[in-house]
């Protein structure tokens, strides 16, 4: 019987673990600076610049940037 809830413990724990590691779309982090800039932070932060966190921020501020510079909303 302890071992069932040492076991169910440990599960209960990896399942909100887990939960933790959102993965966001560009066009998450186009509409929140905030979490764009968090996450851009904290990838640079961890050296981490593979992640699809990472991958989808930096897009996103690829994208917001082209718009300022050109004014168009395609990157061709």
């Amino acid at each position: 019987m302890e071992r069932w809830w040492s076991n169910g413990f440990l599960a209960m724990g990896l399942l909100a673990l887990s939960g933790c590691n959102k993965a966001y779309t560009p066009a998450d982090f186009m509409k929140d600076d905030v979490l764009r800039n968090k996450i851009l932070t904290q990838c640079t932060q961890q050296n981490d610049q593979q992640s699809k966190n990472c991958l989808n921020a930096l897009e996103a501020k690829r994208k917001i940037d082209f718009e300022k510079q050109t004014g168009k909303t395609d990157i061709k």
